[in-house]
């Protein structure tokens, strides 16, 4: 196996489509610096699968991609591609040639291929795993990455010796088995969970299911036994009913003359009562006028005493506003002599600043022309200094071009000399060759197109078998995922919905009432709130927190059913519950003006539950007035805004009480009944979803399978057929196919015998002229350079000076600069000082007119209170007399009112003595409706009783029931069963179904627990296998490559003595790797002791030691021999000899030991900046067979 060839296209400096042609032995890469050398390395290791750009010498992976110069374009993409002659089947491909290629597009998509088919990184990674040429394998060595080895600490020198032990593969394959072995642990704990749940519940599910057979058997014979009784007590209700009807009617016709008596009376006292309160209106009336006057008589008393008070209010605003203008005279003279002193430091401010600009201006000229100066001379010295740098780069590509065509030129004329003898005998096999072939071609033609029609069509039906394979094998996967998914989500809603039907968070008193509304105990329950109300996930938190125990509440249709199961608690004791019967409980909804419209608003929590319509009243009653916020900063808002008058809940589980009490805090997930049965939906939904998608993929699966069955049977028809016609064939077809190739290859070798030998001739008159040119332009280069050298050593000391005095300059007009904003701030605060004393004096000269003007106002006032005080006195005067008046004619009609009143009194007498007599009968009639009603309602009751509890009419209770001789017995036999019943206590009538499918369903997670312990077994043991099998490989490998070391650094350094040692022997797989040595001669303690050369020869012998063990395909050197001297440099060039049998080696190198012993070198130029261009050049070659690798 070796490398054959590298393709790049649009790579780093490469933009145009090159292929480089690799053979035997050593390949050198050489160029100057920045040429792009480095890059043919970057190309092999990114086409392998690099992922780090950084290892690229990039910052992002897209700076793969040429990105253009000033001349060409950037181009869209990258590729590269690797040919390699697989002969030996190491990789695990049934091809003897394997192209593998990588595709990079500036939108960030990237493609990779294995012989033209997209594959996956993943396929790439483990297509060279342990073969040495992975990402992580020592077939590249990058510049600098050599010194690592020794340099790096002893834990991260294992991945090199690791891809040398071939462990890479077990590492990949223990990963994964850990990472099933993980999924199995948890699957394990999961069903443990499940079955502990399971196991407690089997044996109280056993003893409930025995009970409620029993409860049962009791509850048939109790039903016989009150059908009878109801019956016999229904027809002795019956008889009583109709005897209680008689004695009512007679008592109402006592009574409805009574009342017509009465009626009579009642109005005319009505009539006598209404003249009474005409008199009594007339009599308010005149009050009413008498205190009118005396309301207005206090009004004129307090007005007067107003009046009064205001002039003595403007007497002291008179005094006070005489104060103000006598010290307004005062103030003003103050005032002009400040202003003048800030006036006279104004005009000084505005002096200092014009002298301190005359001097700024003169300074700024004397740096403008310094600068001038300096910028004309760093231009001349920049000029200067880009010079020489160019001219050093063209003496270094000069060097090489001399040396390149010295070194080339004997071997292209022995070449010349070759092609020409080549070419004659050439001419003489062609011609014999076509008249061999005329004698057996007509014998095959028939033949051949037979079989090209075979071939062609098997060839068409393995495209399409392979196409319908890899969906198939694709398919299968996902129908295995979604199985694997479903199983598990069903375990889930298995497990939920079993603490759902345990009623797992319910009080026990719920579950009591709850459980005998199953089992008929009692009807007319609906549930508890929680299990009437659906609510969306993201409001399941706010909604459960809105409720609280609420939750727990049991929904009834009437006041009858709650009364019934309070008795029910308290029979069996079970403890308390709170109820809701619709009939009772009728909510109302808050209507408060402008919440719609208020930020962070959701809605009403009525309005985000759903439930049955009838029950609107029990939700507008428990969310009818909270209001649901998105998070407790918008809920604040809200509060505060409705002034704290309801509750708020947020989203997330706060609260703001009514009143302003704020509660809240962390919320548990999955805590609540509400999230138990969102989770149970969601699941569901979820399970569904997936369970649709597994019947598209069987048959999606069914008919992959049957269309890659049928193409199966295509292709082996059609070998069938290509086999027959190949008997017929073979011997013409044979022999056709023998001088068809010879003569191809006659042909193809004639025309490169003359191609060659023209193009070396040619190649010998460049090489010349070449040589000479660059002989010519390296003695001008190296004189220019000596003489730019001078210039620029001459021009450093007057650059300093200028430099300084620049400097100098600079920070005096900053100092003058800070100095004039100084003096401008100090002017602009004098001047804000001059405007607020000018505004106030202005202001002394406005207020002492508005004094005069406020004087004269409130002695205005004080005339007008006067007058005002004077008509009140007079108003008082007259309103005695009008009193007086009105007291007589109220002496009148109280006259008239106590006449009235006495005749009325009287006919109350009447009326009462017949409302004694009504109320007598009224009293036996209500004692007789009483009975009647209660016997009614037993009546009504035992009916009632007995459709609610057997759902059984009258009629069928009858055919039923039997003859009654002794009801008092059949009654205690009744007790007896009764009493038979409560013995059993709290029965569970569904434990029966319950305890068989719970009994079923731990026995099936039994199986599937075995199932999976056993699976966890098996991967434990694997793992174990593959640690072992590591560890043991690992070790081997190691000694090999310590005893390989120890021989190749004695041989590389001509003595001393090296080792290699484990930090932790008894941990060979995690264990750190430290390096000992000792050159000739020394002591060396630590490795940093050495030079930087004999690092670099200590790590060029590990590494030879792993290719002593481990020899990779091919490798490529990025100048790892850089800070060897030339003597060691030869010492490694040769070394490399002793691996080409098995390794192909390229190297990109600057050193003359590397080249000399190079078969073939690569030239790396850079004629036009940005684009690295190629240039083979063949040595003399070295006696490898590489065709046996």
């Amino acid at each position: 196996m070796y490398l054959e060839s590298l393709e790049m296209q649009g790579f780093k400096s490469f933009p145009d489509k090159i292929k480089l042609d690799f053979h035997k032995g050593l390949t050198a890469v050489v160029g100057p610096n920045g040429s792009g050398k480095s890059n043919i390395g970057d190309a092999v290791r990114w086409v392998l699968g690099e992922q780090s750009s950084k290892s690229l010498r990039g910052g992002k992976m897209e700076d793969v991609i040429f990105a253009g110069t000033t001349q060409r374009k950037a181009v869209g993409y990258a590729q590269v591609t690797l040919n390699i002659v697989n002969n030996r089947g190491i990789l695990q491909l049934p091809s003897d040639r394997v192209s593998v290629t990588r595709k990079l597009y500036r939108s960030g998509e990237s493609e990779y291929l294995i012989n033209g088919s997209q594959v996956r990184l993943k396929d790439i990674v483990e297509l060279f795993m342990d073969t040495g040429l992975g990402r992580d394998g020592y077939s590249i060595i990058g510049q600098g990455r050599v010194a690592e080895i020794v340099s790096a600490k002893s834990g991260e020198r294992r991945e090199i010796f690791e891809e040398a032990a071939g462990i890479s593969k077990f590492r990949y394959k223990k990963a994964e088995a850990e990472r099933r072995l993980s999924a199995a642990q948890e699957n394990i704990l999961r069903l443990r969970d499940i079955m502990g749940e399971l196991e407690s519940r089997v044996e109280p599910l056993r003893i409930q299911s025995e009970k409620a057979a029993k409860f049962l058997e009791y509850s048939e014979q109790k039903k016989a036994l009150e059908i009878t009784v109801w019956v016999k007590q229904l027809e002795d209700l019956k008889s009583k009913l109709s005897d209680l009807s008689d004695k009512i009617l007679i008592n109402t016709n006592e009574y409805e003359g009574i009342e017509g008596d009465i009626s009579r009376l009642e109005a005319e006292a009505e009539e006598l009562q209404n003249k009474m309160q005409a008199s009594t209106i007339r009599i308010e009336e005149l009050r009413e006028k008498i205190l009118e006057a005396e309301r207005a008589n206090t009004q004129l008393h307090s007005d007067i005493a107003v009046y009064e008070n205001d002039i003595e209010h403007c007497n002291e605003a008179i005094a006070d506003i005489e104060n103000q203008q006598k010290n307004a005279e005062n103030s003003g003279e103050e005032n002009r002599r400040i202003i003048e002193e800030k006036q006279a430091l104004v005009k000084k401010a505005d002096e200092d600043i014009a002298d301190s600009e005359k001097e700024y201006a003169k300074t700024s000229d004397e740096l403008n022309t310094l600068i001038s100066e300096q910028d004309s001379f760093d231009s001349k010295y920049s000029d200067v200094s880009g010079s020489l740098n160019k001219l050093y780069i063209k003496q270094s590509e000069l060097n090489i071009t001399i040396t390149s065509g010295d070194s080339g030129k004997a071997e292209l004329e022995e070449q010349l000399k070759q092609s020409r003898a080549m070419e004659e005998q050439l001419r003489i096999n062609s011609e014999e060759l076509t008249k061999e072939k005329k004698e057996v071609e007509d014998g095959v033609n028939l033949l051949d197109e037979k079989t090209n029609e075979a071939n062609n069509r098997i060839n068409g039906i393995s495209k399409l078998y392979s196409g319908r394979a890899e969906k198939l094998a694709l398919a299968k996967k996902e129908y295995d995922d979604i199985g694997f998914s479903i199983r598990d989500k069903e375990q889930r809603i298995r497990l939920l919905n079993d603490l759902e039907n345990s009623m797992e968070g319910f009080a026990h008193s719920v579950k009591q009432v709850l459980k005998a509304s199953k089992t008929g105990q009692i009807r007319g329950v609906y549930g508890s709130v929680a299990q009437l109300i659906s609510v969306e996930q993201k409001y399941s938190v706010a909604i459960e927190t809105a409720l609280g125990g609420a939750l727990q509440n049991i929904v009834v249709d009437n006041e009858e059913t709650a009364k019934r199961g309070i008795r029910l608690l308290q029979e069996t004791k079970a403890g308390r519950a709170t109820f809701l019967p619709v009939t009772s409980v009728k909510g109302n909804r808050l209507a408060e003006k402008g919440l719609d419209d208020c930020t962070g608003y959701v809605a009403l929590a009525v309005d985000l539950v759903g439930f049955q319509q009838e029950l609107g009243g029990i939700f507008a009653s428990l969310l009818g007035r909270i209001v649901v916020a998105e998070d407790i900063d918008t809920a604040t808002v809200i509060a505060k805004k409705y002034g704290y008058k309801f509750r708020i809940v947020t989203l997330d589980g706060q609260v703001i009480n009514a009143g302003g009490s704020f509660t809240g805090g962390s919320v548990a997930k999955s805590s609540g009944v509400l999230t138990r049965k969102n989770d149970i939906e969601k699941l569901t939904a979820e399970k569904d979803k997936l369970s649709a998608r597994l019947a598209d993929v069987k048959q999606t699966v069914d008919k992959l399978q049957a269309e890659t069955d049928k193409l199966g049977f295509d292709i082996e028809g059609a070998k069938d057929e290509l086999r027959i016609i190949g008997e017929d064939r073979i011997r013409f077809d044979a022999e056709i196919k023998r001088i068809d190739a010879l003569m191809e290859q006659n042909a193809q070798q004639l025309e490169n015998a003359a191609d060659n030998a023209k193009y070396y001739a040619e190649k010998i008159a460049e090489t010349e002229k070449n040589a000479i040119t660059a002989a010519d332009e390296l003695k001008k280069c190296e004189a220019e350079i000596a003489e730019l050298e001078k210039l620029a050593a001459d021009s450093d000391e007057q650059r300093n000076s200028l430099r300084e005095k620049r400097e100098e300059l600079s920070a005096k007009l900053s100092e003058m600069k800070l100095y004039q904003m100084e003096r401008a701030k100090d002017k602009e605060v004098l001047g804000a000082e001059i405007k607020q004393l000018e505004e106030q004096f202005s202001a002394l000269g406005d207020n002492t007119a508005r004094l005069s003007a406020q004087l004269e106002e409130q002695r205005r006032i004080i005339a007008e209170k006067q007058a005002l005080i004077e008509e009140r006195k007079a108003s008082l005067a007259g309103a005695a007399d009008a009193v007086a008046g009105i007291n007589e004619k109220i002496a009148e009609q109280q006259s008239e009112h106590r006449a009235m009143e006495q005749k009325s009194n009287e006919g109350r007498v009447k009326i009462r003595e017949l409302n004694e007599q009504k109320e007598k009968f009224s009293r036996e009639m209500t004692r007789l409706e009483e009975r009647r009603v209660s016997v009614q309602n037993s009546y009504d009751g035992i009916i009632s009783e007995m459709q609610e509890q057997y759902n059984m009419y009258l009629s069928e209770a009858m055919e039923i029931a039997q003859p009654v001789e002794n009801l008092l017995m059949v009654q205690r036999d009744l007790n007896e069963i009764k009493q038979k019943i409560r013995g059993l206590g709290s029965v569970n009538v569904a434990a029966i179904e319950e305890y068989k499918e719970v009994s079923e369903r731990y026995t099936f997670m039994k199986e599937q627990l075995d199932d999976v312990e056993t699976s966890k077994r098996e991967l434990e043991k694997l793992i174990d296998e593959l640690t072992d099998n590591m560890r043991r490989q690992f070790s081997e490998s190691f000694n090999q490559i310590n005893e390989n070391f120890k021989q190749i650094f004695v041989e590389l350094f001509g003595g001393g003595k090296a080792e290699l040692a484990l930090t932790d022997p008894d941990d060979v797989l995690e264990s750190g790797i430290e390096i000992n040595v000792a050159p000739p001669g020394k002591v060396i303690k630590n490795l940093s002791l050495l030079s930087g050369g004999e690092q670099a020869f200590v790590a060029i012998a590990i590494y030879f030691a792993i290719l002593k063990i481990k020899p990779a395909p091919f490798c490529i050197l990025d100048e790892i021999e850089a800070a060897l001297d030339d003597i060691n440099v030869s010492k490694y060039a040769q070394y490399l000899r002793n691996f080409t049998d098995t390794t192909q080696f390229i190297l990109v190198t600057h050193r003359r030991g590397t080249m000399d012993e190079a078969d073939v070198m690569y030239g790396v130029t850079m004629q036009e900046k940005g684009i690295s261009k190629v240039l083979r050049l063949d040595q003399p070659p070295a006696d490898v067979d590489f065709e046996a690798n």
